[in-house]
């Protein structure tokens, strides 16, 4: 049986430092990069966006499935401070990759 699109899901993420930059990846394979949204609100980083089931599968059952399909949303908590107007994001091959330079 395949996840139910209407429960909203947060994809798997990575957080860490490096230099003076935070790095941010995550999973986020079939989904494009016009289906998804990415901001710095306050100290927390937003992924929001959706991804749509195959068209392909549609009426049929998958056993077992653990794909999350429908509206995603993640925030993330920054452990410090970064420049917001410089925040830099990319999305390849399904990762999405934000780097977020520190203010410190």
């Amino acid at each position: 049986m395949m996840p139910q699109a209407s429960k909203t899901w947060c994809p798997a993420i990575e957080l860490k430092e490096v230099g003076h930059d935070l790095i941010l990846k995550a999973e986020l394979p079939g989904v494009r990069r016009q289906d998804m949204h990415v901001r710095a609100e306050g100290d927390a980083l937003v992924i929001e966006g959706e991804r749509s089931h195959n068209p392909e599968l549609q009426g049929e059952e998958l056993i077992p499935s653990e794909l999350h399909y429908g509206k995603f949303e993640c925030h993330v908590p920054l452990p410090m401070p970064i420049v917001g107007d410089r925040v830099r994001a990319e999305l390849i091959d399904g990762v999405l990759t934000v780097s977020m330079p520190t203010s410190v």
